[in-house]
C-alpha cells in the first residue's frame, strides 16, 4: 500500500514515533431499544442487533413506567488505541476501509533580542526601526487528523495551525487526498507544501535548533495548492514532483494570484539504508547513515491586482538587502517591479553516526525577465546561500548540542547567522523536548515571524522553547 513515511503524509508534518503497544480487540456494546408509545418493540429491536440473532428483552423499570427496555451485544468493526496519536482502526480494513489518527502538536516559546544597531534602510532610502524583542509566544498548535477512507489505498489529510504571532487565527495548514496507485508510486492533490527545499520539507518540530535556518526561509518556496507524485525508484531513491498554484501562495485567494502554475520537484538518495525522517541522531545509530539529494523549483510571477500594483504573490522575493523586489525603488528610483521569473536550486546532504550529524544544504536563486513600469538597471540577478549545522548526544537521547552557520550573498548585500544551542529530552523520548539556542546576525534580509528572525535584525536573539508531540 503506502511508499513510504514520507508519502503518508505532507513530508513536513510526518513524525513517526515509536509506538505505544497496542492490541487490536473487537469491542461489544450493549445495543439499547425502548418501546414505542403503541407499546411494541422498535424495527431494530424486532430484527435483534446481539450476535446470534436474538434479543434479551429486560424488565421495566420504576421510571419507565411501562416502557421496557431491550438489550444486546453489537460488534463494531473497530479498535481503539494510541499510536503518535490517538486514532481508530479497522479491523478488516477490507471489508470496512476507514481510519482515523488524531495527533496534537503544541510548541511554546521565549524570545528576546538584544540589537546591536537600531535602523536599517532599505534600497528606496527608507529607514525602518529594528525593534528589540522580549515576548513569550505559542508559535506552533497542531492538530492533524488522517487515515483511510473508501478504499484502503485512499488516505485523506488535514492538518490546522495556530499560533499567537499571526493575529491569533487558526488556519488549514494541509489537506490532500492520496490514492497508492502502487507500491512505489502516490498521487495526491490538495494543500501542501512545495517541495522546493530539503529543510523546508523537513517537520518545524524536528528541526536541530528552535527553528530552521535563515538561509532555507530567505530562498524556500511556501505551501500551495496543487497536485504531486511521491514514489520511489529502486529501494533508495526518493522522488516528490509537484505542480501548484503559485511560488508561495499560502492562504492566497484566486484574485491574489496569476494564471501560471509553478514547478517544483526533489530527489534523495539513501546510499547505506534509510536515512529516517529526523536529522539529529537520537537513535545512535550503529552505523554510518547518508542522504544526498537536491530540488528545483520555477514560478512566473506577473500581472496587477485592482489598485494596479503587482499581485499579492509576487511579494514573496526579497533582494539580499532585505528589500522586497516589487518595492517601489527597490531596483530603480520610482519604479516598480511588475513581472519576473524565479528559478531555484538547492542541493543537500546529510549523516548521522553513533549520535553524531550534520546536514547541510546550498542554494541558488535566479531572477530572469524582470520588468517593470519604467527602466530598470538589472532585468536578471542571481543570488545564493547556504547552512551548515550539525551536533551530537552528549547524554544519548537525553542531552545534545548543536551549532549552525548559514550565510545569503547576492548584489545588495550579505548577511550570516552564527547559532548554538541545546537540547534536553526529559522524557527520553522525542516527543517532549525543551530547546535553548543563541542566535547572532549581522543584517538579516529574512523577515519571518515563525523563526522570529526579522529584516535588518543586527544583534542577538536567545529562544527558550518547549514543543510536545501528542
Amino acid at each position: 500500500m503506502a511508499i513510504a513515511p514520507a508519502a503518508l503524509a505532507p513530508a513536513d508534518e510526518v513524525l513517526r514515533l515509536p509506538p505505544v503497544a497496542v492490541e487490536p480487540a473487537r469491542v461489544r456494546f450493549p445495543s439499547v431499544m425502548f418501546q414505542d408509545g403503541e407499546g411494541s418493540l422498535d424495527e431494530s429491536s424486532q430484527n435483534g442487533d446481539s450476535q446470534d440473532g436474538a434479543s434479551r428483552q429486560s424488565a421495566p423499570t420504576q421510571d419507565q413506567g411501562d416502557t421496557s427496555r431491550t438489550e444486546s451485544e453489537h460488534e463494531i468493526p473497530f479498535y481503539f488505541g494510541y499510536d503518535d496519536g490517538l486514532f481508530v482502526r479497522p479491523i478488516d480494513e477490507n471489508e470496512t476501509p476507514y481510519s482515523l489518527n488524531l495527533q496534537g502538536r503544541l510548541m511554546l516559546r521565549h524570545s528576546a533580542f538584544s540589537r546591536d544597531t537600531d535602523t536599517w534602510t532599505d534600497n528606496a532610502g527608507v529607514t525602518r526601526e529594528i525593534r528589540p524583542l522580549n515576548a513569550f509566544e505559542v508559535e506552533r498548535m497542531r492538530l492533524i487528523l488522517d487515515g483511510t477512507m473508501l478504499h484502503p489505498d485512499v488516505r485523506y489529510y488535514i492538518h490546522f495551525d495556530a499560533d499567537t504571532d499571526d493575529n491569533h487565527t487558526v488556519e488549514l495548514y494541509d489537506a490532500s487526498i492520496a490514492y497508492d496507485v502502487h507500491e512505489r508510486l502516490t498521487l495526491e492533490a490538495g494543500k501542501a507544501k512545495m517541495p522546493g527545499s530539503r529543510q523546508f520539507l523537513l517537520s518545524s518540530f524536528s528541526t536541530r535548533l528552535a527553528d530552521r535556518p535563515m538561509a532555507t526561509d530567505f530562498f524556500r518556496p511556501d505551501r500551495t495548492v496543487g497536485a504531486w507524485a511521491i514514489g520511489e525508484l529502486g529501494e533508495r531513491v526518493h522522488y516528490h514532483v509537484m505542480a501548484g498554484n503559485g511560488y508561495v501562495a499560502d492562504n492566497l485567494t484566486f484574485d491574489q494570484i496569476n494564471s501560471s502554475i509553478a514547478l517544483a520537484g526533489t530527489m534523495y538518495w539513501d546510499p547505506v539504508g534509510d536515512f529516517g525522517e529526523t536529522i539529529v541522531d537520537f537513535d545512535i545509530s550503529p552505523g554510518p547513515l547518508w542522504r544526498l539529494g537536491h530540488s528545483f523549483s520555477y514560478a512566473s510571477q506577473s500581472g496587477l491586482d485592482a489598485m494596479g500594483d503587482p499581485l499579492e504573490e509576487s511579494r514573496f522575493v526579497r533582494l539580499t538587502g532585505g528589500t522586497r523586489l516589487t518595492d517601489t525603488g527597490a531596483l530603480a528610483p520610482g519604479v516598480t517591479v511588475d513581472a519576473f521569473d524565479i528559478y531555484l536550486y538547492a542541493l543537500d546532504v546529510s549523516m548521522k553516526y553513533r549520535g553524531w550529524s550534520a546536514n547541510a544544504e546550498y542554494y541558488a536563486r535566479w531572477l530572469q525577465a524582470i520588468e517593470g513600469d519604467g527602466p530598470l538597471p538589472h532585468s536578471n540577478l542571481y543570488a545564493s546561500g547556504y547552512f551548515v549545522e550539525g551536533g551530537f548526544f552528549i547524554l544519548p537521547q537525553r542531552l545534545g548540542i548543536n551549532a549552525r552557520y548559514s550565510h545569503v550573498s547576492g548584489l545588495f548585500g550579505e548577511a550570516n547567522e552564527y547559532a548554538a544551542g541545546v537540547n534536553w529530552y526529559p522524557t527520553d523520548s522525542e516527543r517532549f523536548i525543551v530547546t535553548f539556542d543563541v542566535t547572532m546576525l549581522d543584517g538579516s534580509p529574512l523577515d519571518n515571524d515563525s523563526s522570529n528572525i526579522f529584516v535588518g535584525m543586527d544583534g542577538t536573539l536567545f529562544r527558550t522553547q518547549v514543543e510536545a508531540v501528542f
